[in-house]
C-alpha cells in the first residue's frame, strides 16, 4: 500500500513537472511573439510620428540637414554636433 502510494506520488510530481515545463516554453513563446509584435508597433508609431512631424512642422530641417524638434514650450530647435540645443527664430 505504501510502495503504490509513494508510486502515485512519484508519477503526479513527474506530470506536473512536464505540464509545467510545457507551459513554461509555450509562454516564452508567446511573451517572444509579444515582445516582437510590440517592437513592430513602436517601429511603425515612431515612423508615423515622423511623418506627423514633418507635415506639422513643414518639412523644416537645420542649416546642415539636420532634424528639428519641438521642445515643451513649442519652440524649434536642432542639435548641433556637441549635442546642444539650437533654437530657430520664430518668423
Amino acid at each position: 500500500m505504501k510502495n503504490t502510494t509513494l508510486w502515485s506520488i512519484v508519477a503526479g510530481a513527474a506530470a506536473a513537472g512536464a505540464i509545467l515545463y510545457y507551459k513554461r516554453n509555450e509562454v516564452s513563446r508567446m511573451g517572444g511573439n509579444l515582445k516582437d509584435s510590440a517592437r513592430n508597433w513602436g517601429d511603425k508609431l515612431t515612423q508615423y510620428g515622423s511623418e506627423l512631424k514633418d507635415r506639422f512642422l513643414n518639412n523644416v530641417k537645420g542649416p546642415n540637414g539636420e532634424a528639428v524638434y519641438l521642445d515643451m514650450y513649442d519652440r524649434q530647435f536642432y542639435e548641433n554636433e556637441m549635442g546642444q540645443r539650437v533654437y530657430l527664430d520664430a518668423n
